[in-house]
């Protein structure tokens, strides 16, 4: 718990990125261009072939959570964190962030994503996993259940499953906690493998350096705390030696207590580095 607490500071960054593609045309030979398109059909159904293998199912700890009493079964994806039930309830997938998320214009890594829950969720069975404590973190103020999930045949943890094939960023709450240090993991190795969203450098990992470069979207920093202040029992993290100029994260005085509660006390990050991600 206290490396976790450690790993839930949140700031505000954003990512952005410009491209710029030049797009021409050239005369082609037409038995030239007729083995072209050949050769490019032919990638095209290796490419279609490949993304036909089974991907293998991703275990979660569900230990701290507790598992819903009944089977309940998935109608479909309505979009990619929210499923609806048969019996007409909708889950939000918790623990979950997708950077291109749009409702009137989803990206591709969100097209991708609500395929993949489709493919995995539909006309299944399921398990939901809920955090233990009755009045937070089991639905939203829209009423949708917050929920881990898993395949009941098969004992595939969706999230794990999703963050794993680069399709999501893991974003904890302090309401549910409970799977951050699995979700850090998996994000980890396909940030390293570069997998999904973590092949493209605009959601590369931050530095305070490079913060200013994300400003109003989620995003992960990176770096060394040069000194930490107290105003009003709030805590200033400071990871430059000019806290007007150089990036710096405050902490609430809740949350500070939250971390004590935890064995940490915030004030002692001073010279540590950590990893901080929010908006």
């Amino acid at each position: 718990m206290r490396e976790y607490m450690k790993k839930l500071l949140l700031c505000t960054v954003i990512l952005f990125g410009l491209f710029n593609t030049p797009l021409y045309a050239e005369e082609e030979n037409p038995q030239e261009n007729t083995e072209t398109e050949t050769e490019t059909e032919q990638a095209q159904t290796e490419q279609a072939e490949e993304k036909q293998e089974p991907i293998a199912p991703i275990s979660g700890d569900f230990s701290t959570l507790r598992a819903n009493a009944s089977s309940v079964t998935v109608d479909r994806a309505i979009d990619p964190l929210r499923i609806r039930l048969t019996d007409g309830r909708i889950v939000q997938l918790t623990g979950l962030e997708i950077p291109d998320l749009d409702a009137y214009d989803p990206g591709a890594i969100s097209a991708a994503e609500q395929m993949m829950v489709n493919e995995l969720l539909t006309g299944k069975d399921i398990t939901l996993y809920q955090t233990r404590t009755p009045d937070k973190g089991q639905t939203n103020r829209m009423g949708y259940v917050l929920a881990q999930v898993e395949g009941k045949d098969d004992g595939n943890w969706i999230q794990g499953a999703l963050i794993a094939q680069g399709l999501a960023r893991a974003m904890p709450t302090s309401d549910n906690p409970d799977m951050a240090d699995q979700m850090f993991a998996l994000e980890a190795k396909a940030r390293a493998e570069k997998k999904g969203l973590w092949a493209d450098e605009q959601y590369a990992v931050l530095t305070p350096d490079n913060a200013i470069d994300g400003l109003n979207k989620y995003a992960i920093v990176e770096g060394t705390v040069r000194g930490t202040a107290v105003m009003g029992n709030k805590v200033f993290l400071n990871f430059g030696y000019n806290w007007r100029t150089d990036f710096t994260i405050s902490i609430e005085p809740d949350v500070r207590k939250k971390f004590a509660r935890a064995g940490l006390n915030v004030v002692d990050l001073g010279r540590k580095t950590v990893r901080v991600r929010g908006w």
